[in-house]
């Protein structure tokens, strides 16, 4: 890990060690659209890790579909309290405390990964997120498939003002050789107390292919979130949609 990494993951971990951002991350329940993903490409009663779980809101009804839980997450006060929550469900979830980029479990261990909402996001990099997508293919069974969802660069929403003017100010830093911490397409570091997401990266759907073909996936659906939940397939207009982009990809 170089320092510039290191200096992003304690950043984020900082951020979720934080109790008032714990209690944010406390609610249960998987979304529409993880459910649809999960019962078509995740087999019944099957090993999924859970990466970036955070109090739990996925691990436990992912337990409760039936299915063999290992979940992990990079802090250790979301760990404490997915545990404290899977003990209340009364399901049995293995919660770890580990970095996506440096899995300790053997290959071939799982017949399914998720990584929910924006966690692949606070991976640190696109060197970051190559080594975490490597590591996930690494531990998945032949067959085996990963689920996760990103935000959207291009979509046209009220945070695509603040989004442009990022890509400008990194833009300008990289030609004219300022100093800046976000340094890579997509990049927001803002290290502000107030201020709950205080690293991310949002990559435009090419790139996260491109990462997934490099580590050896084969990518089965790319679609955003509301479009699953309506049951409609994937189209060009969809490329300034609001909502989160869904990605399946098979070992």
């Amino acid at each position: 890990m170089n320092s510039r990494q290191q200096d992003i993951y304690s950043l984020v971990n900082r951020t979720y060690e934080d109790p008032r951002v714990v209690a944010r991350y406390v609610k249960i329940g998987l979304w529409l659209s993880e459910e649809i993903l999960l019962l078509e490409h995740v087999p019944e009663q099957g090993h999924i890790l859970d990466l970036g779980c955070g109090a739990g809101r996925t691990s436990i009804p992912l337990a409760e579909m039936g299915l063999q839980v290992t979940a992990i997450d990079i802090s250790e006060a979301m760990t404490r309290v997915a545990r404290q929550q899977a003990s209340l469900a009364g399901v049995q979830v293995d919660v770890r405390r580990m970095d996506a980029r440096r899995l300790s479990f053997a290959d071939a261990s799982f017949d399914a990964a998720l990584f929910s909402y924006n966690g692949f996001e606070l991976v640190p990099g696109r060197t970051g997120k190559a080594e975490a997508m490597a590591e996930i293919h690494r531990v998945l069974r032949p067959g085996g498939c990963l689920i996760f969802c990103t935000h959207s660069l291009y979509a046209i929403n009220r945070h695509a003002p603040a989004r442009l003017i990022n890509l400008i100010k990194v833009g300008l830093a990289r030609l004219l050789g300022l100093p800046s911490r976000a340094r890579e397409l997509g990049e927001r570091v803002i290290d502000d107390p107030q201020e709950e997401v205080k690293y991310i990266q949002i990559l435009p759907p090419a790139i996260w292919l491109s990462l997934l073909r490099a580590a050896g996936f084969q990518v089965l659906l790319f679609n955003t979130r509301r479009r699953l939940e309506q049951g409609r397939p994937w189209g060009t207009r969809g490329i300034w949609e609001d909502g989160e982009r869904f990605y399946v990809a098979r070992k």
